[in-house]
């Protein structure tokens, strides 16, 4: 297994977004809720404002953090789905980040899913020190 201590944020967005096309949005999130690499699908406009946007990476973070409270009794989070009526959005924590995807309503979640765990496997899920 390769283990990194620094994220590849160009090459992880470019390997996401090249999944497939019903990928609208991929972005790493820091543990504090900033979007550090990331954006839309080209042609592709956000439904939310920018602030809006900002609120939810503060969202994103700020429940990943509190889902590990959990860990110890069932285990590590390794995605989170939320369906709403327009879009579909992925999380996946990594290295102290987050890796949030925007899907379209008609996106086969489940393939990207499991196109995303098994690159992400690859590295170390445990944030560094």
């Amino acid at each position: 297994m390769i283990k990194h201590d620094r994220l590849d944020y160009k090459t992880i967005y470019d390997f996401i977004m090249g999944l497939d096309p019903t990928i609208r949005f991929v972005g790493l999130i820091d543990d504090m809720g900033r979007l550090v690499y990331g954006g839309m699908r080209s042609g592709k406009i956000s439904l939310e404002s920018e602030t809006e946007s900002v609120k939810i990476y503060m969202e994103f973070a700020l429940i990943s953090k509190l889902h590990t409270d959990f860990d110890s009794k069932l285990g590590e989070v390794v995605y989170s789905l939320t369906v709403r009526r327009k879009i579909k959005m992925l999380s996946f924590p990594i290295n102290g980040h987050i890796i949030r995807l925007s899907l379209e309503k008609e996106a086969d979640h489940e393939k990207i899913v499991n196109a995303v765990l098994a690159y992400i496997s690859e590295f170390d899920q445990k944030p560094t020190v």
